[in-house]
């Protein structure tokens, strides 16, 4: 049996036990509201950030949607200026004006009597004419062809930048036609450009040419004569002249 003191220590630890279960309980309740409320607290955050993110994305995106049609606008405002024509007559008035300078500087290349390359001997099958080296077919070929025969042989179709070359030219072309290294561009066919993607600054165009016949006439050829340039369609085939890139 018992003593009375032994009792009311069993008592004693008995109301212990039961208050260490219920703090126990109570705290983990607590804690696990607290890990409830702060997942819930970070998921909301998560939401917010990626929300934020979203809309600095939607205003990156208006804005370059919105240069981009302002580019596109002036664009259009350009080409359209581009196409009017008091601004193509005063184009074609400024490459008069320095067709006209070149034309003065031809002259005086001619005067003091200056060439281009410094080649004395050609390769096989090209002629040696003041310094310069140049290939004569005697097969007609399109004007395309004619371009890659050329390549093919290390040269370019024939480029004419002076009237000293075209003079010294006249007497090997005779009364013969061959192509010129000259087309339209196209995106403006009243300009045209050489194969090695200058533009034309001098000319030697035969009376009413170029005049572009049926709207198809976009490659040019050189025959004999003081001027002699005429312009026809480059599937038309004739005899081209290639000119060497070379300085021997």
């Amino acid at each position: 049996m018992k003593t009375s003191y032994e009792q009311s220590l069993d008592e004693s630890n008995t109301d212990l036990d039961g208050s260490s279960a219920y703090f126990n309980e109570a705290f983990f309740s607590h804690t696990g509201r607290h890990t409830k409320k702060s997942h819930g607290w970070m998921a909301l955050a998560l939401v917010v950030i990626l929300g934020i993110i979203f809309i600095i994305l939607g205003i990156l995106t208006g804005i370059l949607f919105g240069h981009y049609s302002t580019m596109n606008d002036e664009l259009s405002v350009l080409k359209y200026n581009v196409s009017d024509p008091v601004i193509k007559n005063d184009v074609s008035e400024l490459w008069k004006s320095v067709s006209n300078i070149m034309g003065d500087l031809s002259k005086i290349k001619d005067r003091v009597d200056i060439t281009e390359g410094t080649c004395t001997k050609c390769p096989a099958g090209w002629k040696l004419i003041k310094s310069n080296c140049y290939y004569f077919s005697t097969k007609s070929e399109t004007w395309e062809r004619s371009k890659d025969m050329c390549a093919e042989r290390n040269g370019i179709l024939l480029v004419i930048k002076n009237s000293f070359e075209m003079s010294s030219l006249l007497p090997f072309i005779k009364q013969g036609r061959y192509w010129l290294g000259l087309k339209r561009n196209p995106d403006d066919l009243d300009m045209w450009e050489w194969t090695d993607g200058s533009p034309l600054t001098y000319s030697n165009w035969n009376e009413g040419e170029p005049n572009n016949d049926r709207d198809n006439e976009h490659c040019a050829e050189v025959m004999g004569g003081v001027q002699s340039w005429n312009d026809l369609p480059c599937s038309s085939k004739a005899n081209y002249i290639c000119k060497g890139i070379w300085i021997c």
